[in-house]
């Protein structure tokens, strides 16, 4: 498990759930981190992101149990990390609802140990929340050309890899 990751007074960061005033800093951390990745496959419109993390926040904000947007701050309140679970998908061939993850963002200039405890406290945080909410599958993908080390973390998580698809039964 990633019982090593867990947070730390001494990590240098929180976590918190995500507010309307954190919406600039997490479009501009999935733009400069991120954008590389989908540009040669989608168009970027930061508008329609923004109205999006909108949303979702505003749903966190009345119905807790739908959608879950959390985010990292280091001690000198830059945004280092954020991620996104939704819950309420379903596979075509079974009855069981999912939780699926939408976005696990965290700043490429961190080292390597601070990126990975910061991935490995997203994918704590997203099974708890799942628990509580009582969804029994976590679906977890990637579009990054290396998906290696966040792959293998989700192993050490204990997740079945399929390709870039991590599924974890929790429930």
């Amino acid at each position: 498990m990633l019982d090593k990751y867990l947070p730390r007074d001494t990590d240098g960061w929180s976590w918190t759930l995500a507010q309307i005033s954190d919406i600039k800093d997490l479009v501009d951390l999935s733009y400069s981190m991120y954008n590389n990745e989908i540009d040669t496959i989608f168009t970027t419109d930061l508008g329609l992101l923004a109205r999006n993390i909108a949303q979702g926040i505003i749903t966190q904000t009345y119905n807790p149990l739908d959608e879950q947007i959390i985010c990292a701050r280091d001690t000198a309140g830059r945004m280092i990390a954020w991620a996104w679970m939704e819950r309420g998908g379903y596979v075509t061939y079974a009855p069981e609802e999912i939780a699926e993850a939408k976005f696990a963002h965290v700043a490429l200039d961190l080292s390597p140990r601070k990126r990975i405890t910061l991935l490995a406290q997203i994918l704590q945080q997203w099974e708890l929340w799942a628990t509580i909410c009582n969804v029994p599958v976590i679906v977890s993908t990637t579009i990054r050309r290396d998906q290696t080390a966040f792959l293998h973390l989700h192993e050490q998580a204990g997740y079945e890899i399929r390709g870039s698809f991590g599924y974890k039964r929790i429930l």
